[in-house]
C-alpha cells in the first residue's frame, strides 16, 4: 500500500492536463481578442469604400 502512494504519475498526468487546459483558454481568449479587433478594422474600411466621394469615383472611372 505504501508504494501506491509514493507513485505519482497520476498526479503528473493532472498538472499537464491543467496546463493544458490553460494554455488552450489563453489561446481562445487571444483569437477572440484579435477577431475583434480584425472585424473593426474591416467595418472601418468597408465605411470607407461606401463612403459617397470615394463610391462616385469608382462609378465615374472609365
Amino acid at each position: 500500500m505504501g508504494s501506491f502512494f509514493s507513485k505519482e504519475h497520476g498526479a503528473a498526468m493532472l498538472e499537464y492536463a491543467l496546463l493544458l487546459s490553460l494554455i488552450g483558454m489563453v489561446i481562445v481568449g487571444s483569437l477572440q481578442a484579435l477577431g475583434t479587433n480584425v472585424f473593426d478594422g474591416l467595418s472601418g474600411l468597408n465605411h470607407a469604400f461606401l463612403s459617397a466621394p470615394l463610391k462616385n469615383d469608382l462609378l465615374n472611372h472609365p
